[in-house]
């Protein structure tokens, strides 16, 4: 009976080194994902939050989430909000949102609070 232990902990020992082995051969390889591929704006822009405490991110947030949190933002301006988006780069000023079609100074002075970048 001893001896049956006595094998089956040298069969476990041996194995838990062999799974170490691997884990170490494995991260020590260099990493071939696509993730190496991102860029830098990538990483900054999915590492930045949409929404930080009553602030959105403009240059992050869905049009689902830009019509919850701004006001007066139906549908139709949030979906235009991120095709401006999409076609001209992220926005570096509160001001740009006047370049979207359907905003105006008054949606813009009720949301420039609430809005960064």
């Amino acid at each position: 009976m001893k001896s049956i232990k006595a094998l089956f902990g040298t069969v476990v020992l041996a194995g838990s080194l062999l799974g170490s082995a691997n884990v170490f051969a494995e991260t020590a390889q260099p990493a071939t994902t696509p993730v190496q591929q991102v860029t830098a704006q990538t990483v900054a822009t999915e590492t930045q939050a949409t929404v930080v405490g009553d602030k959105l991110n403009i240059n992050t947030a869905s049009a689902t989430e830009i019509q919850k949190a701004l006001t007066g933002i139906g549908t139709k301006k949030a979906e235009a909000i991120v095709q401006y988006r999409e076609t001209h780069g992220a926005f570096t000023s509160v001001d740009q949102l006047l370049d979207v079609q359907g905003i105006g100074q008054a949606t813009l002075d009720k949301n420039k609070d609430r809005i960064i970048f």
